[in-house]
C-alpha cells in the first residue's frame, strides 16, 4: 500500500470557450478549419501528493482553481491531461446534497448516498440514528425532500456526509452552513473525523483556520501552483498579498483624496476642543527629528513591514504599570504598548494593535478609533506618541504583536492600511501559580452557587 493517500500529476483541465454559440456549431461541423475558441486553463501542469493523516490547505484567491481541483479529485471532472491517484473512501464537502433524489424521502436519500460511496445498506442502517440526530430535522427524515426548507436540506446532506466513516474528507468553503449553533456541531464532527486519522484536504480563505488546522499548504493562483509548505508560512504569505491588493484598489478608488483632506481639515476647525489628543508639541529640524527613531527597532521589522507609507512606525516598546520596558509579563498583569509614529504626508488615520498567540490566532487587541471615537489627523512632518494600556487575562506563553496604522475606505468593511508590521514584538506572559488555566483568555465571572434541596433518607 501507498503511503499516499492523494497524488496528484501534472493535472491540467482545460475549458474552450466560444464568443457565441454560432462559432461552436461551426468548428464542430468544420473540425479542419481556423479555430473558432480560445482556451482557458483552469489548472495548468499542478502536481503534488498529499500523505496519509496529513490535514492540507489549499489556498488562493477566487478564480485560481480551487473548486476545479476538488472537482477532479473527487471525480466530479475529469482532467484535459495529468492523473490523479486516490486511495480511501473520499467523502467531501463541496456541493452539499448533490445525488440527493428530491422525490425520495429523507431516509431513503441516506440509504443512496451510502450506496454511491460504496457503503453497504447494513451499515448504514447502523448509522441512520447518528445520522437523524445529527441533522436535527425531526420527523421530517420521513419526508420527500422536496418538501424541505433550504436549512433542513443542508443538514441532512452534511450528515450523511461527515458520517459516511471517510478516509479522506475534502472540505470547501461552502462548509459554513445553518446557524451558528449547527456550524459549532459541524466542526466538532470535523474534528473528531481529523482525530481518527483521516486525510483532510481543507479550502477556505480564513487564514486563522489554516493555521489552527493545517500542518501544509498549497497555493494556487491563476490555476497553478507557486507555492507549497508550511501552512502558517504560506498563510502570512497569502495574507500580505492580500492586503497589497486591496491597497491597490483602495488607491484606484481615492481619486478625490484632497477633498478628503479638505473635509478633515473643516472637520478640525469645527472641533476646537479635542478631547483625546494632547499636545507637547515642539518645533524642531530633521535632525533632532531623527533621535526619535529607533534605528534597531526599525531594521528588525524591515521584512515585515507593509502599506503605503505615508505613516510609518519609528519605534515601539511594552511598558510595565511603572512604565519600565518588559517583555515578561505576570497573569492579567497591566501592560502600556507605546508607538511612536511619523506622518510621511499628510493623513488622517488610527492606529490599532492585535495581540496573537504562537498559532497566530487573534486573541486581543484595540485601536485609537475604538477607544476614543476619533481619526487622528495627521500633517507632513509630524511625530506622535501613543499609549494604548490594556491587561493580560490570558493563559502562560509567548505572544506577538501587530501594529497597524489604517484608514477606513468602508466603515467597519475594509481599510487603507497606510503601515503594518507583523511580530512588531514578541513577549512572554509567566505561569499563574494561584489558579491554572486551561483556557487561551480569562475574565472574571459573577457566580451565584445556591443549594435547592437534598433527597430525604429513606426509612427502613
Amino acid at each position: 500500500m501507498s503511503e499516499f493517500a492523494i497524488q496528484v500529476k501534472n493535472l491540467t483541465k482545460t475549458y474552450k470557450l466560444y464568443q457565441n454559440n454560432k462559432r461552436r456549431i461551426i468548428e464542430g461541423l468544420f473540425p479542419k478549419i481556423k479555430s473558432q475558441h480560445t482556451e482557458f486553463h483552469a489548472l495548468k501542469d499542478v502536481e503534488f501528493s498529499i500523505k496519509k493523516g496529513e490535514i492540507v490547505g489549499i489556498i488562493g484567491k477566487n478564480g485560481s482553481g480551487k473548486s476545479t481541483l476538488l472537482k477532479i479529485i473527487t471525480g466530479v471532472l475529469n482532467p484535459t491531461s495529468g492523473s490523479v491517484l486516490v486511495e480511501g473512501r473520499i467523502s467531501a464537502l463541496l456541493e452539499l446534497g448533490a445525488g440527493f433524489n428530491p422525490e425520495y424521502t429523507g431516509i431513503e436519500n441516506i440509504y443512496l448516498n451510502g450506496t454511491l460511496n460504496g457503503i453497504t445498506r447494513d451499515e448504514m442502517s447502523r448509522r441512520i440514528d447518528d445520522i437523524a440526530r445529527f441533522a436535527d430535522i425531526g420527523d421530517f427524515i420521513h419526508q420527500p425532500v422536496k418538501n424541505y426548507s433550504s436549512g433542513m436540506f443542508v443538514r441532512l446532506a452534511f450528515a450523511v456526509a461527515v458520517y459516511s466513516d471517510p478516509d479522506i474528507l475534502i472540505v470547501d468553503e461552502a462548509l459554513a452552513v445553518g446557524d451558528a449553533a449547527f456550524q459549532a456541531k459541524c466542526m466538532a464532527r470535523m474534528n473528531q473525523i481529523m482525530r481518527t486519522g483521516a486525510t483532510v484536504l481543507f479550502v477556505t480563505h480564513d487564514m486563522n483556520t489554516v493555521k489552527r488546522l493545517c500542518q501544509r499548504c498549497i497555493y494556487l493562483e491563476n490555476g497553478t501552483k507557486i507555492m507549497e509548505g508550511d501552512a502558517e508560512e504560506l498563510a502570512d504569505i497569502y495574507l500580505k498579498r492580500i492586503r497589497a491588493a486591496m491597497n491597490e484598489e483602495h488607491l484606484k478608488l481615492d481619486q478625490n483624496r484632497e477633498s478628503i483632506k479638505k473635509h478633515s481639515e473643516t472637520e478640525i476647525e469645527n472641533n476646537n476642543e479635542r478631547k483625546n489628543i494632547g499636545s507637547d508639541e515642539k518645533i524642531v529640524d530633521r535632525v533632532e527629528m531623527q533621535r526619535f527613531e529607533n534605528e534597531h527597532f526599525i531594521e528588525k521589522t524591515r521584512l515585515f513591514r507593509e502599506g503605503t507609507g505615508t505613516v510609518e512606525f519609528i519605534d515601539f516598546k511594552l511598558l510595565d504599570e511603572n512604565d519600565k520596558e518588559t517583555y515578561s509579563f505576570a497573569f492579567d498583569q497591566k501592560m502600556k504598548l507605546r508607538i511612536l509614529l511619523k506622518v510621511n504626508s499628510s493623513e488622517t488615520f488610527a492606529v490599532a494593535y492585535h495581540i496573537k498567540d504562537d498559532k497566530n490566532m487573534e486573541l486581543l487587541g484595540s485601536s485609537t478609533l475604538r477607544e476614543t471615537g476619533e481619526m487622528i489627523q495627521g500633517e507632513s512632518g509630524e511625530i506622535y506618541e501613543i499609549v494604548l494600556t490594556t491587561r493580560l487575562p490570558v493563559v502562560e506563553g509567548n505572544y506577538n504583536i501587530m501594529l497597524l496604522a489604517s484608514r477606513p475606505v468602508i466603515e467597519n468593511r475594509t481599510a487603507m492600511f497606510l503601515s503594518l508590521i507583523e511580530n512588531a514584538a514578541v513577549f512572554t506572559v509567566e505561569e499563574n501559580f494561584k489558579l491554572k488555566l486551561w483556557d487561551k483568555v480569562y475574565l472574571k465571572n459573577e457566580v451565584n452557587v445556591k443549594k435547592l434541596c437534598r433527597m430525604r433518607e429513606s426509612s427502613v
